[in-house]
């Protein structure tokens, strides 16, 4: 860089230069005077005017006096003979051709004819030849003046050669700071106090989707940002015009024409005059946004990595990945679709969208997720595109549809799990094959955690089962156990008094004895039917096969055993179902619900009614219910009643007990139905159990 030995800014020569010329044009206005005060006809005695002869001899500036005509010099200064070289000994009675001071004579004819048309020449700028050989560059001024009825020329000359050589690296130094400016891919701009632009790069320029300066400066942020950036930005530069305080490698989002969201690395300092006074800011920006979306998917995939052993289940994995990559691409509309190898149906345990819903189980033959999965190849749709499949029959548009649209097949090693689809309802092209690459990349690993962690769900959900199953069993066992030995142990103690006591035992104390050891024995049967049924059913070999049945003449079969039971305690039992009524069930099962039903309902029931009813449900279920006016059933038990639970063991009415497997038995038959059983009571006013089975009144 070209400053001096001082190494002066820019500012400093410009302020030399400009001192220069005012103190030239201070003298040249002063000789001007000084030619102006001249009369029209000089006589020899002018020379003799001691006044005129000190101001032209020891004036700075080069001063002669030449003939018009030919240039002929009739007087110099020792300015003219310090600046060119030549003495007046060298130059007095030649011409300005025959000494050859003009570099380019055409010059000293141009200014010839400029003198005879305005009489007097000012800042006249020409090229001069030393003594020496060396060029220079004058500045001049000139008028006519008239020496014995002869036209002379007066001029003041004044070196500039060193102004103009302070130009021209002035000049090659703008040009090289805005070649370097303009070249450099970081934005460089200047601001004004009101935070307009007044200088800025190419590369600003085109950043913004611009192609001209002038579609620029003078417009601020607000011209070409939202709002909220545009009044972030503003309120940060005007913080460090205020402090002074610059803003260093700070990062700025930047939203493109496009709509796309970029960031950049910026640095503002406060802009000074030559007073200190802050005048505006200068700032540099650096687009990082490869460096962001690098360093996102290098954390992306670290937080997948870390989700494996982080997350407690399968669902707390998968919102972990989706918020990984919303961090990289547009993912507000994204799922995740799992196919089952036996089915062929697709699962989706994540599913996020503005306008469809989780669509549960699907075949998805022709969709675009099953072209992916099935070509095993990541699918970039644009709207062009899938028209095109569409017309070729290869895919149907399955849900809303969508202006961009992105499928990752996620791979194993062994074979493909599912596939990844992020959609964008409103926009085109918002994917790019970068995305594809970013996404494939991490297939892999997305398929690897989604794999492990169902596996892990699985068996901690086998787990879980066996450990519920170990406590259902040893629960089950200690309630089998208690209602056993009830009817057990007063069976043996009545087999015990026959045996002692029989000869002298009347023929009524036996009947009444051999009587208690029946209802002993139903009981015990009873028990060890349903506990054979529940078994079964717990072991899979419990034979499911529904069939259309008269509601009605199962209700009544069902009831007939247990009516002598329900005389004794004087209850009546009524059936109100539809003749109509036709239900779509395994006859052993439901015939089991009713009875273990109404044997509850009995037991419960000091004396009173019990009225099964059945009526049309809808989307063909018959809800079918069972209705006592007995002792109700207390609140804090109702949640156990359908569990393997020793809380909801009470004796009935006359001491009759009771185990709760009928109610499990129960429950486990209706929902074997896909249906569900419940009940609603108060207790002391009676109780009402519902539960629903296939079928409908015709």
């Amino acid at each position: 860089m070209i400053f001096g030995e001082e190494e002066q800014s820019k500012e400093e020569l410009e302020k030399r230069l400009e001192k220069i010329s005012e103190a030239y044009n201070t003298l040249k206005e002063k000789y001007e005077r000084e030619l102006r005060s001249f009369p029209g006809n000089v006589s020899e005695t002018w020379q003799g005017d001691e006044l005129f002869r000190r101001a032209f001899m020891t004036s700075p500036d080069s001063v002669n006096i030449n003939r018009l005509s030919d240039g002929m010099y009739i007087m110099v200064n020792q300015g003219f003979t310090q600046i060119t070289g030549f003495t007046p000994e060298d130059v007095t009675g030649k011409t300005s051709l025959e000494i050859e001071i003009w570099a380019d004579p055409a010059r000293r004819t141009e200014l010839v004819n400029e003198l005879k048309e305005k009489g007097k020449v000012e800042n006249f700028e020409a090229l001069f030849r030393k003594k020496d050989g060396t060029i220079i560059t004058g500045l001049m001024s000139a008028i006519i003046i008239d020496i014995n009825g002869e036209a002379h020329i007066l001029n003041v000359t004044r070196d500039i050669s060193h102004l103009v050589n302070i130009e021209k690296e002035l000049e090659q130094e703008k040009n090289l700071l805005h070649t370097l400016i303009d070249n450099l891919p970081d934005r460089v701009y200047i601001k004004d106090r009101n935070s307009k632009f007044v200088i800025c790069n190419k590369a600003l320029i085109e950043r913004m989707g611009k192609k001209d300066i002038s579609e620029v400066i003078g417009r601020s942020d607000f011209d070409f940002q939202p709002p909220e950036l545009a009044e972030q930005f503003y309120r940060d530069e005007q913080e460090i015009m205020r402090t002074g305080i610059p803003l260093v490698n700070h990062e700025e989002p930047r939203i493109m024409q496009d709509g796309e969201r970029r960031w950049n690395l910026i640095t503002k300092v406060p802009l000074r005059d030559s007073t200190g006074k802050i005048t505006g800011i200068v700032g540099i920006s650096r687009d990082i946004t490869d460096i962001k979306k690098k360093e996102a998917k290098s954390r992306a995939l670290n937080n997948i990595i870390k989700g494996i052993a982080t997350t407690a289940n399968l669902d707390e994995l998968l919102k972990l990945i989706h918020a990984s990559l919303r961090e990289i691409v547009y993912a507000d509309n994204c799922f995740i679709a799992i196919n089952d190898p036996e089915t062929g149906l697709f699962s989706f345990p994540y599913f996020v969208d503005k306008h469809d819903e989780n669509p549960g189980l699907l075949s998805m033959e022709k969709s675009c997720t099953s072209f992916v999965f099935r070509t095993n190849e990541p699918l970039l749709l644009t709207s062009a595109k899938l028209n095109d499949l569409t017309d070729k029959g290869i895919i149907e548009q399955i849900g809303t549809n969508s202006l961009s649209w992105i499928g990752i097949p996620l791979n194993l090693p062994s074979r493909t799990i599912g596939v990844l689809v992020l959609q964008h309802y409103e926009k085109e092209n918002v994917y790019s094959e970068d995305d594809i690459n970013f996404l494939t990349s991490i297939g892999s690993q997305i398929a690897f955690a989604i794999e492990r962690k169902m596996s892990e769900d699985e068996i901690k959900q086998k787990n879980e089962k066996l450990q519920a199953l170990n406590a259902e069993k040893d629960k089950f066992f200690s309630i089998i156990a208690h209602d056993l030995r009830g009817p057990l142990g007063a069976f043996m103690e009545a087999t015990k008094l026959l045996t002692d006591e029989l000869p002298n035992m009347s023929g009524e104390e036996i009947r009444e004895i051999s009587g208690e050891m029946n209802k002993d024995a139903s009981r015990l049967f009873a028990l060890l039917e349903n506990l054979l049924q529940w078994s079964r059913l717990q072991r899979g070999i419990l034979k499911f096969e529904p069939q259309k049945l008269n509601l009605g003449s199962l209700v009544r079969n069902a009831v007939a055993p247990i009516e002598a039971s329900a005389a004794r305690k004087e209850i009546s039992i009524k059936i109100n179902i539809p003749l109509s009524a036709e239900a779509e069930a395994d006859i052993h099962m439901l015939e089991t619900v009713i009875r273990n039903l109404v044997s509850n309902a009995v037991k419960f029931t000091p004396g009173g009614t019990i009225t099964i009813s059945a009526e049309d449900a809808g989307e063909n279920f018959l809800k079918i219910g069972v209705k006592d006016t007995g002792i109700g059933i207390p609140s804090e038990i109702i949640g156990n009643l359908f569990t393997m639970s020793s809380k909801v063991n009470r004796p009935g009415t006359e001491g009759e007990p009771s185990s709760g497997l009928g109610l499990l038995l129960c429950r486990e038959f209706v929902e074997k139905h896909g249906g569900r059983i419940w009940v609603e009571s108060e207790e002391g006013k009676g109780s009402e159990f519902f539960f629903t089975i296939p079928g409908r009144v015709v």
